[in-house]
């Protein structure tokens, strides 16, 4: 059976992203999943998730990058338990990145 979404209480942070890499960590921890909200209204924001000196890059043509997420996108995406921080970067702009965490399946 499958379980919809779950947010944590009280558990959404943000990151005001920029063109250099923000990270903020994600509370509470033991989540296996992640609902990624992007609120800008038109730059493309760039996820990554890992521990505290978690990065995230821009991509480059063959060069990989963050996991994109469009503007006024909200999706959910599946992260490992151990999982303790979110980073985003953004080629322009300012977007605020918002990262709740939660289980489902």
């Amino acid at each position: 059976m499958l379980n919809p979404f779950t947010p944590k209480t009280v558990g959404t942070v943000s990151i005001t992203s920029a063109v250099t890499t923000a990270r903020v960590a994600l509370v509470p921890l033991g989540a296996n999943q992640c609902r990624i909200k992007n609120l800008d209204a038109t730059n493309i924001a760039y996820v990554a998730f890992g521990d505290s000196t978690v990065v995230s890059t821009l991509p480059a043509g063959a060069t990989p990058g963050g996991f994109p997420v469009g503007p006024n996108e909200s999706i959910i995406v599946s992260i490992s338990p151990v999982v303790t921080h979110a980073a985003a970067i953004c080629s322009a702009g300012t977007p605020i990145v918002m990262f709740t965490s939660g289980n489902g399946c």
